[in-house]
């Protein structure tokens, strides 16, 4: 996408003193002076060798700079401000994330500005805010890629009741989760977890886990069918959040192609 310039604001263009359409006015041949064929800028050079460099001209030069100076020392100061919370997460060996910190506080910084002192017309100022706000919320969404998945996971969640694990302590001092089990009566209703589960109705007698004859076969059948739906679901929920992702990429990848050159015309 090459850079594109935009029209400009009729409001902007009256502070100026010019007229939108004045670019293609006073061309007519009462108002040719001489034509010339060449090529733009070519007697620069030519006019500019011939001056002589007086103390007014170091002068104005000298006061160029010092304004260029106390201008970086201007937006120096105020980028210390703006950017300190940024600046202060940033290390050198972060990936992803503290470039999309980066772009995020960059971009905020552009909307600001624009919403006050942009003068392209309406139609175009707004689209570029609109389209640099969705661009700040997708990687606001990126800088944490795991939510893609949790957000999913919780959505699966809410539908189903909270399952508890087996918690087993070794005597070496470790632990372990495993399984999906349910209170049924007395006991528990689940599967175990690791290559070789077993499942069904699970009562605890003297300190271990025991698989026993279900009270209610119907009921510890259902709750085993509930547990397996649940996990179906789960793995539905993860494939979605990947698809998630992917959309976000590929719009951000085209929001950029089709904004990059045109949010700071």
């Amino acid at each position: 996408m090459l850079i594109q310039s935009q029209p400009l604001d009729q409001k902007f263009c009256e502070k100026l003193g010019s007229k939108k359409d004045e670019e293609t006015a006073g061309f007519d041949e009462d108002n040719v002076k001489a034509q010339a064929i060449g090529n733009m800028f070519d007697d620069i050079l030519e006019k500019s060798t011939g001056r002589k460099i007086t103390i007014g001209l170091r002068l104005i030069w000298f006061s160029r700079d010092t304004i260029d100076t106390l201008h970086d020392i201007k937006y120096t100061i105020r980028n210390h401000f703006k950017w300190r919370k940024t600046l202060r997460k940033l290390r050198p060996w972060e990936g992803f994330d503290g470039l999309i910190r980066v772009m995020i506080t960059h971009l905020q910084d552009y909307i600001e500005t624009e919403e006050k002192y942009g003068h392209s017309e309406e139609e175009y100022r707004k689209n570029k805010i609109a389209t640099a706000k969705e661009t700040i919320e997708i990687l606001e969404r990126m800088k944490e890629p795991d939510e893609y998945l949790n957000k999913r996971q919780k959505e699966v969640d809410s539908q189903y009741p909270k399952y508890k694990e087996l918690i087993t302590e070794y005597k070496n001092g470790g632990v372990s989760f495993s399984g999906d089990f349910i209170t049924q009566g007395n006991g528990w209703a689940g599967r175990e977890g690791g290559n070789n589960p077993q499942e069904g109705y699970f009562e605890f007698i003297d300190g271990s886990f025991k698989l026993l004859k279900s009270p209610n076969q119907e009921e510890t059948d259902r709750l085993l069918a509930e547990i397996v739906k649940y996990h179906e679901d789960l793995h539905e929920a993860y494939k979605q959040g990947n698809i998630d992702s992917d959309k976000d990429f590929e719009r951000l990848g085209q929001l950029l192609k089709d904004n990059l050159f045109s949010w700071w015309d």
